[in-house]
């Protein structure tokens, strides 16, 4: 019974923080806060796949996704996307792969750990700071690989080895970076756990990805490991500093630091964050926030789950706290209170605009008066809520190759302009209105501008 009672909430932490995911993109798709990069650059690939246009091809791009990143994995969303007229149906799917991931993460502890630790790892993989940036950052394929990553840790233990290594591809397949990781999980499973047979060969998966780039014109060389560094001093300086540091303990505080008890298994993380705190400080990826969050958090928590599992008596598994171990009831509150102390999620649904911005509602629906096959350059946060078209472009990113004769120009003062700020938005709206090949139609919310 108390083990049915532990699934029973697990499963509703897990349903609690779909719908509070959902919620939460929803309203800020409403209000004008996502944008092009990256929410419509997937719903773009999908549909262009779906439609038989061409794979994977994004037009604000002027190529196909799959010239940046090796991502076959998320060609099988694509027959989703005939079903939907936009990219709202990506935002519910990232917050249902969070949720699925951390059920899964639930029944991975729970083969390991007592009910308590289960349930503890499982609110702080949902809530903790860097977990809710990377599920309030819409939307990456990359956030379907806790999802698989837990899933092939279940399989692998269960010997159900077909579902395993199908589980594998399909992480590998969700961006070239996770081959860093896998490789490095082969190496400890075939040493550290001694299961040499499906180590090396889950190490080996990784050598395959080089070559299997090729196959969708990107380059032998894996980008996650060249760009934004600017020099092996650089990267190392930055490396050695203290903000890096800082970084690195606030991502290990995601799990209660509780994955230190399983050095082995958190080294399996380390190359990728050390990579990722190289880059140019300006960056996301520097800062590890966002989704550079989604390949490195399921191998913190499973370090975790192994480590506890390590320590824990085994009795305490199938009963209540065991007396012999004093800290069997008070190691599920520790984990909960180091990893949520600064939980983030009160400030982020009493910031929300849930009732959509009338100025917002009505810059949307003045998008509806362009003609479906009209060429459009427009600001980033309005390209997700035009219907979808061959001839979209973005205004002031991927600007190289885009056609200089498109038919609207839309510029907004809503939601967020990156990567404009207000008077940049000013300076582009005075700049068309000084262009004689324009003429300007509305003054606000949208202001859409077209060509004579």
């Amino acid at each position: 019974m108390q083990a049915v009672a532990a699934t029973r909430n697990a499963l509703a932490l897990c349903a609690s923080a779909f719908l509070i995911y959902t919620a939460l993109g929803i309203a800020g798709h409403r209000a004008l806060h996502t944008n092009a990069f990256d929410l419509s650059v997937f719903d773009y690939a999908l549909w262009s796949t779906a439609t038989g246009e061409a794979l994977a091809y994004v037009p604000m791009f002027r190529h196909s996704l799959f010239a940046q990143h090796f991502m076959p994995t998320l060609l099988l969303l694509s027959p989703l996307a005939r079903l939907f007229d936009g990219p709202e149906w990506l935002i519910v799917l990232q917050a249902l792969f969070h949720a699925a991931a951390a059920f899964l993460l639930y029944h991975f502890a729970r083969r390991h750990t007592s009910d308590g630790v289960a349930l503890a790892l499982t609110a702080a993989f949902l809530f903790s700071r860097r977990a809710h940036g990377a599920a309030t950052s819409v939307f990456y394929i990359e956030s379907a690989e806790p999802l698989l990553i837990f899933g092939a840790l279940l399989a692998r233990e269960s010997r159900r080895l077909i579902a395993y290594w199908v589980l594998i591809v399909l992480a590998l397949g969700c961006k070239e970076d996770v081959a860093l990781y896998v490789g490095v999980f082969g190496m400890v499973i075939a040493l550290v756990e001694r299961d040499r047979r499906t180590g090396f060969a889950t190490a080996a998966l990784g050598l395959a990805i080089p070559f299997w780039r090729g196959i969708y014109a990107l380059d032998a060389a894996n980008p996650f490991l060249e760009g934004r560094y600017g020099g092996v001093a650089a990267a190392a300086g930055r490396l050695a500093s203290m903000e890096a540091v800082s970084r690195l303990v606030t991502v290990l505080s995601a799990t209660g630091f509780a994955c230190l008890l399983a050095p082995a298994w958190t080294a399996i993380a380390i190359p990728g964050i050390v990579v990722n705190l190289a880059a140019a400080p300006e960056t996301l990826q520097a800062g590890l926030l966002g989704h550079y969050l989604w390949p490195i958090l399921p191998w913190l928590f499973a370090a975790a789950v192994i480590g506890i599992g390590r320590l824990e008596p085994r009795a305490i598994l199938s009963g209540p706290p065991h007396p012999s171990w004093p800290m069997a009831r008070w190691l599920p509150v520790a984990i909960v209170v180091v990893a949520l102390i600064d939980l983030p999620l009160p400030r982020a649904i009493a910031r929300t605009e849930w009732r959509q911005p009338s100025d917002a509602a009505e810059a949307i629906r003045q998008l509806h008066a362009i003609p479906a096959n009209a060429s459009v350059l427009a600001q980033p946060n309005l390209i997700p809520h035009l219907p979808r078209r061959r001839e979209m472009h973005s205004l002031g990113v991927y600007t190289a190759g885009q056609p200089d004769d498109a038919s609207f120009i839309l510029l907004t003062r809503e939601g967020d302009l990156w990567p404009f700020t207000a008077a940049q938005i000013e300076s582009q709206v005075a700049r068309y209105a000084a262009d004689a090949r324009f003429e300007r139609l509305t003054d606000g919310p949208l202001i859409l501008f077209r060509r004579r």
